[in-house]
């Protein structure tokens, strides 16, 4: 990690993945976009012919095929738990084509168990209003698979991830729920959330 300036944060997805650069020295991420998998080959290519950036760099990968990412229950109907399967499936074998290109151009991947999800959008994904809040000069607006591929970088970079009391409201809180908040640290202030990060 001491060594490691560029980490690309990706977060796969059967058409589009999302693809996040994170610059460790200046805490800002140079490149965030949707890529197909076609797209990620260029853009692996155009990254690789820049001086040192492989050397310097890590790829992120969440690990689509973790069991914490697995999202059955007893109440499914064989039929939604087979689409569900077919979808995992689909997007494990993404991961796995997304990881070869990466390797093939020299890129050191590690696969990264999904974080923790006690965010305020839907099924606990994180939103733009959360993410804006701990990550500065962000796009105004990401799909949720370049946010998730920033939160990937950010979490392996160990950076702080805090949020300002002021921004738990009332309606916040309805959406966060009673056992979500209570994950949420209070300190002098600040919540602290540890959506499976580091703690600072």
């Amino acid at each position: 990690m001491d060594k490691t300036r560029y980490i690309i944060g990706i977060d796969p997805d059967v058409e589009k993945s999302g693809f996040a650069v994170l610059d460790t020295q200046t805490r800002t991420f140079t490149h965030i976009e949707p890529l197909s998998i076609s797209n990620l080959f260029l853009g692996f290519f155009n990254h690789s012919d820049e001086k040192g950036f492989i050397r310097e760099s890590v790829v992120i990968l969440e690990d689509s095929d973790s069991p914490t990412n697995w999202h059955l229950h007893n109440k499914m109907s064989p039929r939604v738990a087979a689409a569900i399967g077919h979808a995992a499936g689909m997007c494990h074998a993404t991961q796995r084509h997304i990881q070869e290109i990466a390797e093939a151009f020299g890129f050191n991947v590690i696969l990264h168990h999904p974080l923790k999800k006690i965010w305020m959008g839907h099924d606990g994904k994180i939103t733009q209003k959360e993410i804006s809040q701990f990550i500065p000069d962000l796009p105004k607006k990401m799909n949720q698979e370049c946010r998730d591929a920033c939160l990937l970088a950010w979490s392996y970079a160990n950076f702080p991830v805090h949020m300002p009391a002021s921004f738990y409201t009332t309606e916040n809180l309805k959406k966060v729920g009673l056992e979500g908040f209570k994950y949420l640290t209070a300190r002098e202030g600040e919540f602290l959330l540890k959506a499976g990060l580091k703690k600072h």
